[in-house]
């Protein structure tokens, strides 16, 4: 079963050398994935891997008060797709700049703030993946 696989950069090969995570080869920004998904899901190769980087940066800079908004809206855009990115057996890395924890909820530590993720993933697993630690969750993401 296929679905998001979120960690953070400092676990990728470009960091770790030989021990860390290779990155999808089509890397691709947030809200540039968004635009894709609105266009047409339908239209993506089966068995596409992607890495799609920009998560922490674009909910950083929304305003404070439209942040629950701006995460609401993501998590709309993903599962409307999450049917056929399961058929067509897509791979996504979702690749965060800033510190990722679990407990009560999920969040991102960035640029001192503490940003909520579970109103996009809910609560995902946390698995360990060659020496990092990757937090996981189907592309079915009921609310």
């Amino acid at each position: 079963m296929k679905g998001y696989e979120i960690f953070e950069i400092q676990y990728l090969k470009t960091y770790m050398g030989d021990d860390g995570i290779l990155p999808y080869p089509i890397q691709i920004g947030l809200m540039d994935f968004l635009r894709e998904l609105q266009c047409g899901a339908d239209a993506i190769p089966k068995y596409t891997s992607y890495c799609i980087v920009g998560l922490d940066e674009t909910i950083y800079l929304a305003a404070r008060e439209d942040r629950r908004g701006l995460a609401r809206f993501i998590h709309q855009k993903l599962q409307s797709a999450s049917q056929i990115l399961d058929k067509k057996m897509v791979e996504i890395q979702i690749i965060c700049k800033g510190r990722l924890y679990k407990a009560d909820s999920f969040w991102l530590e960035y640029r001192s703030e503490k940003i909520s993720l579970d109103m996009i993933f809910g609560t995902p697993m946390k698995r360990f993946q060659q020496n990092a630690t990757v937090f996981y969750t189907g592309f079915n993401l009921s609310s």
